[in-house]
């Protein structure tokens, strides 16, 4: 199964190398709704080796689940693709939700993972590292690219919180409606602050 043409080029960092070595990767702004039973059948069997190592909180899920609402529209795939393997995905709710930090909605982030391989609590250490942090950027682009001026809005697990407020998000508070997780938040001024210390262009 083809891979569509991607959006645009990222650089990631080579973990297996014993010095910092970017290689390049390739994102995909509306990854098929077919390629999650792909990514799916590939990243189940790493999970459950990741989660017996040092258990991780996402052990459980499952990317079929989301096929229906992708097919649909309802949810929109954005993956990251780097040495014929897809290195994580982010499912984007496609209906903006309001923003509850400032004025104006959120593009809402429903589902993000990185390939269980790259997560620090695999025991030769992270394959790529930066995935997270180019789909977090990747959505600062398309909420900005959809008239939401950069703004992405989240629930996070509690073994992520760090990492989202690392990329500029804000702690909103625990959504009793939402499994009690605690809901994040990333501002428009924010967002481009955070693009510039990453050296991204705003």
């Amino acid at each position: 199964m083809h891979l569509p043409a991607p959006t645009r080029t990222v650089r990631l960092v080579d973990g297996r190398m014993p010095v910092l070595t970017p290689i390049e990767a390739r994102l995909y702004n509306d990854l098929p709704a077919p390629w999650l039973d792909a990514v799916e059948s590939q990243w189940a069997a790493a999970r459950e080796q990741a989660a017996g190592i040092d258990a991780i909180e996402h052990s459980h899920w499952n990317w079929r689940n989301k096929l229906d609402r992708v097919a649909i529209g309802r949810l929109r795939l954005v993956a990251l693709e780097c040495e014929g393997n897809v290195q994580g995905v982010m499912a984007v709710d496609r209906t903006p939700r309001p923003a509850l930090l400032s004025a104006g909605s959120v593009l809402y982030v429903d589902y993000v993972e990185t390939a269980p391989w790259n997560l620090r609590v695999a025991s030769a250490g992270p394959r790529f590292v930066g995935v997270g942090t180019a789909l977090v950027v990747a959505a600062i682009r398309l909420s900005r690219d959809d008239s939401h001026e950069g703004r992405v809005g989240l629930h996070s697990l509690p073994q992520a919180e760090s990492f989202y407020t690392r990329c500029g998000l804000t702690r909103v508070g625990t959504d009793h409606d939402y499994y009690d997780l605690p809901y994040y938040e990333c501002t428009s001024h924010r967002a481009a602050d955070w693009l510039r210390e990453l050296g991204e262009v705003p």
